[in-house]
């Protein structure tokens, strides 16, 4: 969030407020008693204290779209920004920074157990008890803080990604130093990944996969075969591991050997450097998919150097990979495009902003909402609704659905298969349930005959009516399988577990209707699997005998007949 209180986001950027946020970052960054240091991601003030971690303020200027009115947000509060800021800075700053006084303390004053090294050992700098930072050092924080505010939205959220995963790293040294290797690799890979522009090439597919699809090939007319290849290129996801050297080179500082280099005790060489890369990737691998640890003796002897030869492959130990890690990202932000104005969606970056779904009583009342797009939304949202009057009969009730329905019948004859489906399926169940009014339009023989077709929601809806499909089993089994298959598609239809669960149920008596026992026998054992949540599912005693009637065992307080209804015009 700390781009977007800038207002560099705004649609506007007039007319804006501006609050003055201020909080505590704990650090081992010693800003000395000097003036404060200003950034374009806000400014710290030394507290005159003594004790480490150092306690500084951090206050920032937070911009918010629109003038104060009703409804509006009037601030973000600090918390919001400050975790993103204490990234930023310990990142920019190579320094521990963190809002939370007691992980800051557990960083930079743990006790290490016995036989195993302070990650001060492995790392230079980050776990000094005080450091006492320069002006150069300010001043280069400051000129980074401003490219990455001024990235693009997209560019400057992937980076920030990557530098929590960089952040994560440093505060794993003191507990986990294999996945810090690996959150320091993967803090590459996923700009490499979102920004690399890698295209897959013939010519760069390993020789085992790419020789025997050429002879293959080797008969059919050079357009023919080129085609081949393509719709093989076209779904290729191999070689990451070039991929993700190749982003590094491409993005490696031209003062890494030379000036940076300076700067550092036992700098890494240009030809160290081409072979530890090409053993970096493959021990992040062998981490992610074995959990293959580093070595002991890598563990022992690696020091401050930046290479250290370990099973006869040279690797980047922890502080050369720091260094590397860092150098890359900072040379990504300086490269990127910057942009001083992008209007743009960003509250949901929000920490304190969650999506969720509106409940089906808020919208399903509503005539206007209702269309060919929305016609399985609407039956989606009744089925839940009905599922919850049924399950807490007769306390919940609902309201006059007949706008809707009428709504439905003006624009059902112009309807594609599938939403007219919805739509009968919809005023099927609301019929069943809430009846008929005087004068209401009713539901012709043809399209009670389109709905009764095997399909899903006619499954839906019969099943929470509790009739019978009158469907083979097979069918009534291939219909709930295509169900499963889809009810998590942004497309798909998704009810309530209890309707679920009729529907399984309806399945074991189409299997004990058409003498199939063992296979209702078998299904009534697959439900209660499916269903552990319900204990009632446990309950179910198989009769050949006796009919399985779904809704008095899923919703035992119903009574036949109608579900209240509250008549509520006009609201």
């Amino acid at each position: 969030m700390l781009q977007a209180a800038t207002g560099k986001l705004f649609t506007e950027r007039h007319n804006s407020q501006v609050n003055t946020l201020r909080g505590v970052v704990y650090t081992n960054l010693d800003l000395g008693s000097g003036e404060a240091f200003s950034s374009a991601v806000g400014t710290l003030n030394a507290f005159d204290t003594m004790t480490t971690p150092h306690a500084l303020c951090y206050e920032m200027k937070e911009h918010i779209e629109g003038t104060p009115a009703a409804g509006l947000i009037a601030s973000r509060m600090m918390g919001a920004y400050i975790d993103d800021f204490a990234d930023v800075a310990s990142f920019g700053l190579r320094a521990i920074f963190s809002p939370d006084v007691h992980l800051a303390e557990r960083l930079l004053h743990q006790r290490v157990r016995v036989g195993e090294s302070h990650p001060s050992e492995r790392l230079s700098r980050f776990y000094d008890p005080s450091l006492r930072v320069s002006t150069q050092e300010l001043e280069a924080f400051g000129e980074f803080a401003n490219q990455l505010i001024g990235l693009k939205r997209s560019t400057y959220q992937s980076v920030l990604k990557a530098i929590r995963s960089y952040v994560a790293a440093v505060h794993r040294m003191s507990d986990d130093l294999d996945l810090a290797y690996a959150l320091l690799v993967i803090s590459i890979e996923s700009l490499a990944q979102d920004f690399d522009g890698y295209v897959v090439v013939w010519e760069e597919m390993p020789d085992e996969k790419r020789k025997p699809i050429d002879k293959a090939l080797e008969n059919l007319e050079a357009a023919d075969a080129q085609a081949v290849r393509d719709s093989i290129l076209s779904t290729e996801h191999l070689r990451l591991g070039h991929r993700f050297s190749k982003f590094i080179l491409e993005y490696l500082p031209a003062d890494y050997y030379s000036t940076q280099a300076d700067k550092e005790k036992y700098p890494i060489g240009r030809r160290e450097f081409v072979a530890a890369l090409k053993s970096l990737y493959g021990t992040r691998s062998d981490y992610v998919h074995t959990l293959k640890p580093l070595t002991k003796e890598f563990l022992h002897f690696s020091g401050h150097a930046e290479t250290y030869a370990d099973d006869d492959k040279l690797m980047f130990t922890f502080q050369g990979l720091f260094r590397l890690v860092r150098a890359v990202i900072m040379e990504f932000v300086r490269r990127a495009d910057k942009i001083d104005h992008e209007p743009c969606a960003y509250e949901y970056d929000n920490p304190g902003v969650l999506r969720i779904s509106w409940d089906p009583s808020m919208w399903v009342y509503d005539p206007a909402g209702l269309d060919a797009e929305t016609c399985s939304r609407f039956f989606e949202g009744l089925v839940a609704l009905l599922s919850q009057a049924l399950n807490d009969y007769p306390h919940r009730r609902l309201k006059n659905l007949r706008p809707v329905v009428e709504a439905g019948f003006k624009i059902k004859n112009g309807l594609k298969k599938s939403p007219k489906a919805a739509l009968l399926a919809f005023i099927y169940v609301k019929h069943h349930y809430l009846g008929g009014e005087a004068g209401e339009s009713m539901l012709k023989q043809a399209d009670v005959a389109l709905l009764n077709q095997p399909g899903l929601e006619s499954l839906i809806g019969q099943a929470l009516t509790g009739d019978d499909t009158e469907w083979l089993p097979s069918v009534h089994l291939d219909h709930l399988n295509r169900y499963y298959a889809q009810c998590f598609k942004p497309t798909g239809i998704k009810v309530p577990l209890l309707v679920e669960a009729c529907m399984a149920l309806a399945l074991v008596e189409r299997y004990r209707a058409a003498g199939q026992f063992q296979d209702a026998q078998d299904a009534l054992a697959a439900a209660v699997e499916d269903f552990p949540r319900l204990p009632c599912m446990k309950d179910v005693q198989f009769d050949p005998d006796t009919p399985i009637r779904w809704l008095d065992i899923i919703y035992p307080k119903r009574t036949p007949g109608r579900i209240p209804m509250l008549e509520c015009h006009g609201l």
